[in-house]
């Protein structure tokens, strides 16, 4: 009986799937909600897999994003428009990430368009891009970055951040992804999103693709698969949604210049990432620890 008792409990502190991983850190969609992401390879759709590995060139150009409305109820249920996201976490260098975020995309106003059949409403611009679609590119020499998508739900009060206006197509680095949630109060919980890697090393095929969990030719590297990864140190204080000069950063994605005119150092989440990964650790640990305990307590009797 007393084992039976426990079990409601266990499943009650079992942390729920997300994406991205929360040992990474970085702001997740709760309850594994995906966003859809699709690819052209030569003309044929690839359909974005969480985790999966990818050479650079097939995310040269912009994908097609959908959430899917038939899949979540959270997403269903919402009738309103989206501010689409995309960072790279890993720039310059996994293992040094000092241009720690580069925007990738930044659009505000996507609208779901009707549910196709095979369930997903695509995502439609009805504004020009605060910072269009540039294609991942880290450099020869680094192993692969992650790239992480998201979708917020930009809810009717939604109003632009005065600090972030100065990023655009040509400065991209140093993004302070979780003071621009706060700042636009989009929260931190994305209605979906979706995370890949991409390499750009010269014994990687351009076309290269595997599954979540392959390797790379040449093997992976420093790539983070797994918990926070390193934290850098911010060259200003974000202290005010008010302008202030960024450090010089990488412009051509990763590997060519662009200088910042927002509050930007970029450690927002990353600096809460320790924290969140010992916390999913504890509860994990919790849980084993009942599991034990109740099975003692049943073999006993």
């Amino acid at each position: 009986m007393r084992f039976h008792a426990a079990l409601p409990v266990l499943l009650a502190i079992s942390p729920s799937l997300a994406i991205p991983p929360p040992d990474f850190g970085f702001p997740e969609a709760p309850n594994d909600t995906a966003l859809s992401i699709t690819y052209q390879n030569h003309g044929d759709p690839i359909l974005v897999t969480e985790a999966e590995l990818f050479g650079v060139g097939i995310t040269s150009e912009q994908p097609t994003v959908a959430v899917e409305t038939s899949r979540f109820q959270s997403i269903s249920s919402y009738n309103g428009s989206y501010v689409l996201l995309m960072v790279d976490p890993d720039a310059r260098y996994p293992q040094d990430p000092t241009s720690r975020f580069i925007l990738h995309w930044l659009q505000t106003d996507m609208t779901p368009d009707a549910q196709a059949p095979d369930g997903t409403s695509q995502l439609i611009n009805s504004t020009q891009p605060r910072a269009p679609y540039r294609n991942p590119s880290p450099p020869t020499n680094s192993s692969a970055h992650r790239y992480i998508l998201y979708a917020f739900f930009q809810h009717e009060n939604f109003t632009f951040p005065p600090a972030f206006e100065g990023y655009n197509a040509t400065n991209r680095t140093n993004f302070n992804l979780t003071l621009f949630l706060d700042e636009s109060k989009l929260g931190r919980t994305p209605a979906a999103a979706m995370y890949f890697f991409v390499s750009n090393e010269t014994q990687v095929p351009q076309d290269f693709t595997a599954a979540a969990g392959g390797t790379y030719p040449g093997g992976n590297g420093d790539m983070i698969t797994a918990g926070p990864g390193p934290s850098i140190t911010p060259t200003t204080t974000p202290a005010s949604a008010g302008p202030s000069t960024i450090a010089t950063g990488s412009g051509s994605s990763e590997s060519s210049s662009a200088s910042g005119t927002a509050t930007s150092t970029a450690t927002g989440s990353a600096s809460s990432a320790s924290a969140t990964g010992s916390a999913s650790h504890k509860i994990v640990g919790l849980g084993v620890l009942l599991v034990a305990c109740s099975m003692a307590l049943l073999n006993g009797v």
